[in-house]
């Protein structure tokens, strides 16, 4: 009888467990399973017509800038359109892959794009450090 009752016990500890236990949260994966490919390759996607757009919209910020010395607006522009100009390279060799070893072949693309967007905040907080903000004070206390 005892070896009933702890059968028992255990498989009531089992179920007790089981319902414990939190669902995941709402956008996660129930399994650990890598993603798949067309889901790597719309996130990789997705990822450079950001970059993309957001390249082009600092561009068109740089070139209305007043504030900017023409040297800093130079160096800003070039390195936003070697940004533009390798995404479109590697959004191009994402969306001509077909399996996982063409994303593999677009890994050097995408490291240069990694570079250049480096190479822009590197740049980027030099002008700024140039350009120090005038920052309010507080009015003096009589």
């Amino acid at each position: 009888m005892g070896a009933v009752v702890a059968a028992l016990l255990g498989s009531g500890t089992t179920a007790a467990t089981a319902q414990t236990t939190p669902p995941p949260p709402p956008g996660t994966r129930a399994s650990a399973s890598p993603m798949s490919f067309t889901e790597t390759k719309r996130r990789i996607d997705q990822h450079l017509a950001k970059t993309i757009s957001g390249a082009t919209t600092a561009r068109q910020r740089v070139s209305a800038s007043s504030t900017l010395t023409p040297a800093e607006k130079a160096t800003l522009d070039a390195d936003l359109n070697k940004l533009i100009t390798d995404a479109t390279t590697a959004r191009r060799q994402v969306d001509a892959a077909t399996n996982q070893a063409g994303l593999q072949a677009a890994q050097p693309a995408l490291q240069a794009v990694k570079a250049d967007h480096q190479k822009l905040h590197k740049d980027l907080m030099a002008v700024r450090s140039a350009h120090p903000t005038l920052r309010p004070t507080a009015p003096p206390t009589s």
